[in-house]
């Protein structure tokens, strides 16, 4: 692995005045924040900073005709996605539409029946199961211009609200709600689909239960679920979601989410605060396996849930289907790669299966894309066609690339490093060749192989409680707000020994050799197999993240070892 270190940023003279480390100013320097007021904000995050709804557009429009659905004792259907981001705003907006009087139902499709988005017979057995006249779309639509138009003529208006990327034909004479519209006037376009619908809330309470607003806070639990599961960037209102999401989740009432919470053996309470990366491994892909082995509605019902007994039986459930999950992508995975040279560069994989559950591949391609460093696309064969799941690197943004060879593809949609395809047999060499000559004009092995980046190299005797106090304030981490890369030279390796079930990791002692050496407890994870070549006495360098831990009441600066190697 190459490691590479963040040039540093001048600071600018408004800045001198600030009483903070050094070592907190340049990493927020490195972040961007070059002004006092961003620098403040960013630390002393706010609920208060939440932008207004009605800036969005189509909102004003959107509460409007809810209103009038209301008036008129109309019968709404949510049409939501099968993922932890689909199935939070589903709950939400079913709560917030029931709460002010609405007759409220949800369709979640079937992944591996029906897949992404609006679908004809879904459609079909909506009118004819329910007759609604209004029909709202969540974290899904915006890429549906046909089954919208089917919709319509089966005299059923739509509203979308989404967030993800723009088509090039917008769905017409609907109202849509999505911070990427173009000539957008509101400020902050990464939002999840889960954010864009407590944006909708918000404004159908202030119209409504202007009393009651305050309320809204308690859907900040699944705010925080479906933000930090959709991988959006944790900067802006996303941050402010997740922060406070965080707080609301430690002391949640929602019963579903309690039992996730036990089933998946976290250590949540008053005195334990979750973070980011709780939801991020443990609480999302839970959610979301229930929508990957069989339907999301499982999910869907957990967070509605009012009765113990079935809360704890659903939450069971969705902890069988997770561990199903985990033994199907694996299986799959080593597939794929028995597929795949060992030390081959690869700038593009494409992998396709007849007997691989829809479900799963884009987990899978995921693991490949970050193992292998490339695009990675795993689709399933069925017929002439093929469906499935793509993942991507930083250095590759999927969906602007794929837009531009739309004439191969049957159906397409997603964000920059994450996206679904259909494409026919007869059309897959194309859209192959075809991505992989967008490829060639952008490759470079050194922003393609793998390689870490340090954001401030630190001389670990400089390493106190003030950068760590400090520190904290830059959580919650998460995608565009990575937690801080330390990188620290001669270092002696004190202690070592293998730790775990699986003997993959090591825990370490590491000291200073200067004067007035300082010594820290490192823990390296499934380090065994990378750092064979170290033993007790040797000389490293270190990239690590810096925690602190407790313990027996005593309090501890703690290395998290991302790699390590020799001493130059």
């Amino acid at each position: 692995m190459t490691w590479n270190l963040k040039a540093k940023v001048s600071l600018p003279p408004t800045l001198k005045s600030l009483s903070l480390n050094t070592v907190t100013l340049e990493l927020l320097l490195q972040r961007g924040f070059l002004k006092k007021e961003k620098i403040q904000k960013f630390l002393n995050t706010d609920f208060g900073n939440l932008h207004s709804p009605c800036l969005l557009s189509g909102v004003k429009e959107a509460v409007t005709r809810i209103i009038q659905a209301r008036n008129k004792k109309e019968k709404i259907v949510i049409f939501g996605d099968y993922d932890a981001d689909g199935i939070t705003s589903t709950a939400i907006l079913k709560e917030v539409l029931g709460e002010i009087g609405i007759e409220v139902y949800s369709y979640i499709p079937d992944r591996n029946k029906e897949g992404y988005g609006l679908n004809k017979k879904a459609l079909d057995f909506i009118a004819a199961e329910y007759r609604p006249k209004l029909l709202i779309t969540v974290d899904c639509g915006i890429s549906n211009s046909e089954e919208i138009g089917y919709a319509q003529k089966k005299g059923i208006e739509v509203i979308v609200t989404d967030h993800h990327s723009i088509p090039k034909i917008l769905p017409k004479n609907i109202i849509l709600i999505n911070p990427k519209l173009p000539d957008q006037k509101y400020p902050f376009r990464e939002l999840a689909g889960v954010g864009v619908v407590y944006k909708l809330s918000q404004a159908l309470y202030q119209e409504i239960l202007p009393a009651k607003v305050e309320q809204l806070k308690w859907f900040l639990d699944l705010v925080a679920i479906g933000t930090i599961a959709d991988c959006v960037p944790l900067v802006d209102e996303n941050r402010v979601f997740a922060k406070f999401g965080l707080i609301v989740l430690q002391k949640t009432k929602r019963l579903g989410v309690q039992e996730i919470i036990k089933t998946a053996r976290l250590n949540i309470n008053e005195q334990n605060p979750p973070n980011a990366e709780n939801i991020a491994f443990q609480i999302g892909p839970r959610f979301n396996a229930a929508g990957r082995m069989d339907h999301a509605d499982i999910a869907l019902n957990l967070l509605t849930e009012k009765d113990p007994v079935k809360a704890r039986l659903a939450a069971l459930e969705i902890e069988s289907k997770n561990s199903e999950r985990q033994k199907v992508t694996q299986h799959v995975y080593e597939e794929v790669k028995k597929t795949l040279a060992p030390r081959e560069d690869h700038k593009l994989i494409i992998r396709k299966g007849e007997h691989w559950p829809l479900g799963i591949l884009g987990v899978v391609a995921g693991k490949i894309a970050d193992e292998y460093c490339c695009p990675t696309f795993i689709l399933r064969e069925t017929g002439d066609l093929l469906e499935g799941s793509g993942r991507s690197i930083e250095a590759f943004d999927l969906i602007k690339n794929v837009s531009q060879l739309d004439q191969h593809l049957e159906k397409f949609g997603g964000h920059a490093q994450a996206m679904g395809i259909k494409v026919k047999k007869n059309k897959l060499a194309l859209f192959e060749n075809g991505l992989l000559s967008l490829i060639e004009k952008k490759y470079t092995p050194e922003k393609w192989g793998k390689a870490i980046s340090a954001d401030i190299e630190i001389d670990p005797n400089n390493l106190d409680w003030d950068i760590i106090s400090e520190i904290k304030k830059f959580e919650p981490f998460g995608e565009g707000n990575r937690e801080p890369i330390f990188l620290s030279h001669n270092l002696s390796i004190q202690e070592m020994k293998i730790v775990g079930n699986g003997q993959k990791h090591l825990k370490l002692k590491l000291g200073t050799t200067e004067n007035g050496a300082k010594s820290f407890e490192a823990i390296f994870f499934k380090g065994v197999a990378s750092a064979k070549d170290v033993k007790v006495g040797d000389s490293v360098s270190a990239l690590y993240n810096l925690r602190s831990s407790e313990w027996n009441g005593n309090h501890r600066i703690e290395m998290n070892i991302i790699d390590l190697e020799k001493s130059k």
